[in-house]
């Protein structure tokens, strides 16, 4: 009588051929994206902190916001834990090149220069937002685009934001801009008018102003964008096993569930706009 380890290969049925096939492909593709991560077993995200609610600390002293929710969710679907870091948001994207992270998840802007770089792997979008013109609910002087040209603007030091307002404006409206390094520093400066008002996108500040009646945005949302998490560039299994899983989500609701708790309005992302070229 034969035993089971002396049947061949050719002798096992085809679907039993093919189901162990698909199961060592699928070891393999998971070794690899996990050989890839800077810690065993984990994936270290670079995060500021300061962006809520995209990323902030709440009321109990925890990291907490849509991307943390995010990238919580997308290590357990991976079968990995995740280790956050913070930093200043113009620290994050080169901290990513110098492999201090494996991914930043910040809400990140897809911007032209981004897609096509090659020092960063941004993934497919998982929100749609635009810019806005945050300010004191006080300041009645401010109440549409127009009214903006000449004045003082507070932008995140290296933020995206400050390049899609410069493209809608007309020539030389935008007044000086000064930058810091995230919200706490920029909102005191709005509210002890060191600067009338905040070049920021429209979810964010919505968030907040939600929260705080001392700050309004204004409804006339310009230059439509996405956002989405940016991945190590030379993690390319990570990033191909993260975006199916952004990519699942979009479609299956997840993404919107959690956009949802987090600001308090779901996007439609049969209108997501195109990729910038």
């Amino acid at each position: 009588m034969l035993s089971a380890t002396s049947i061949s290969r050719r002798s096992l049925p085809c679907a039993l051929v093919l189901f162990a096939a698909t199961i060592g492909f699928a070891t393999t593709a998971s070794a690899d994206f996990k050989d890839e991560l800077m810690e065993p077993g984990t994936i270290v995200v670079g995060t500021t902190g300061t962006a809520p609610p995209f990323t902030m600390i709440n009321d109990s002293g925890e990291l907490d916001g849509f991307d943390i929710a995010v990238m919580k969710k997308v290590a357990d679907d991976l079968g990995v834990d995740v280790e956050f870091r913070q930093l200043d948001w113009s620290g994050l994207l080169p901290g990513l090149v110098a492999d201090r992270f494996d991914v930043v998840a910040s809400g990140v802007t897809r911007t032209k220069d981004r897609l096509a770089s090659d020092q960063l792997i941004m993934l497919s979008p998982y929100i749609i937002n635009g810019v806005a013109i945050t300010k004191l609910t006080s300041n009645d002087e401010i109440n549409n685009w127009d009214d903006i040209c000449g004045k003082t603007v507070g932008v995140v030091r290296g933020s995206a934001e400050i390049d899609l307002i410069r493209a809608s404006l007309p020539e030389g409206c935008l007044g000086t801009v000064k930058e810091y390094p995230g919200w706490t520093e920029m909102s005191l400066d709005l509210k002890n008018r060191r600067i009338d008002w905040l070049g920021m996108d429209y979810l964010g500040p919505s968030y907040l102003a939600a929260k705080n009646d001392t700050i309004a945005v204004l409804p006339d949302v310009r230059s439509p964008k996405t956002q989405s998490l940016a991945v190590a560039p030379d993690d390319e299994e990570l990033a191909a096993a993260i975006d199916a899983l952004i990519t699942k989500y979009r479609e299956d609701g997840t993404l919107n569930e959690m956009i949802t708790e987090y600001f308090g309005q779901p996007v439609d992302f049969s209108k997501t706009p195109a990729d910038p070229k």
